[in-house]
């Protein structure tokens, strides 16, 4: 029964673990001692790349998953600065705020669509 919970797996791998990290150290200390230092810094580095990588690897795979665009907020930003810089610049002004109401029209599109 008591190898059917979950800390008995964690002893399990713990134990691994240690038994690995032994033979490791054995390994090492039976090179040649001009040669130890090197394989130290093998190891750590082997041991960080096969850990530490791979657990930063999926951190930025699960951040960089995001949902479709909506552009209706960018829209509403637009139409905004498109009010400020119509008063110093017109053209550029309605012309920006033209893009924005564009951008809004489609994002209230693909909103309605959603539900």
């Amino acid at each position: 029964m008591a190898s059917d919970s979950p800390d008995a797996g964690h002893q399990t791998r713990e134990q691994e673990i240690e038994r690995l990290a032994q033979e490791l150290g054995r390994l090492i200390q039976s090179a040649e001692p001009e040669k130890r230092e090197d394989l130290k810094e093998l190891a750590y580095t082997l041991i960080r790349e096969e850990i530490f990588d791979q657990d930063v690897k999926g951190a930025r795979e699960r951040t960089t998953a995001s949902g479709p665009f909506n552009p209706l907020a960018t829209g509403i930003l637009i139409v905004v600065l498109g009010a400020g810089f119509f008063f110093i610049f017109p053209v550029v002004g309605l012309a920006l705020a033209f893009f924005g109401f564009i951008f809004i029209i489609t994002g209230a599109v693909i909103t309605w669509f959603k539900r």
